[in-house]
């Protein structure tokens, strides 16, 4: 196989893509960041250059790695992604799995997919919205597929004493509308406190909430 044809393009900001003809009939675009390290080197493929059969199924790999990267870059701009729901909607969109998770990967290095930044992004747009509970906001985030373990932390970094302490009273106003502030007496109010600590709310929060009523 020769390389019949190369053009880099010279951005003044973004990556290198290169536009590579091969003897074949074969015309497709490729970013070198998804080629191995002798590969990446910009004088390494050249016009009437033979290269061979593993040096040309690296650059069909790295061609196709791009187009979904194109592609995730896409989803990225209309809305904030997390790494395993882009993998998701990438696979439902045709492209293999060995080229999503090369293309994801890339995107997570250059920190243009964040997991956390999405769960923080995430929170801050329901605590906005009504009143949830630190256990449902931490369901949430699981269920878009971050791990429980920076759900949690995120959750915990996102409110502070007094967020939480209105979050609880937003959410048994929402949850215990027949409720007042401190009204329920005996095991009634063992009962809420024991419903309440099961959706997140801390101790501290909790004991705060029924000494300040």
């Amino acid at each position: 196989m020769t390389v019949v044809s190369l053009k880099t393009n010279a951005p003044k900001a973004g990556p290198v893509i290169c536009r590579i003809g091969l003897s074949d009939g074969a015309l497709f675009s490729y970013n070198p960041r998804y080629l191995p390290p002798p590969l990446q080197e910009g004088d390494y493929f050249f016009p009437n250059k033979e290269i061979s059969p593993d040096e040309e199924e690296s650059l069909r790999f790295a061609a196709e790695c791009y187009r979904a990267e194109r592609a995730a870059l896409r989803l990225v701009a209309l809305a904030e992604q997390t790494v395993t729901g882009l993998k998701v909607k990438l696979e439902k969109r045709g492209y293999a799995k060995a080229y999503i998770k090369a293309a994801v990967s890339s995107l997570t290095e250059l920190e243009i997919v964040d997991d956390r930044r999405f769960a923080e992004r995430w929170i801050e747009s329901r605590l906005n919205r009504g009143a949830e509970s630190p256990r449902r906001l931490i369901n949430g985030l699981c269920r878009r597929g971050i791990d429980r373990e920076t759900a949690r932390d995120t959750c915990k970094k996102a409110l502070s004493l007094e967020q939480e302490t209105a979050l609880l009273a937003r959410f048994i106003e929402k949850r215990y509308p027949a409720t007042a502030h401190g009204s329920p007496a005996g095991g009634e109010t063992r009962f809420l406190r024991s419903n309440l600590k099961s959706e997140g709310f801390s101790s501290q929060v909790l004991r705060r909430y029924w000494e300040e009523e």
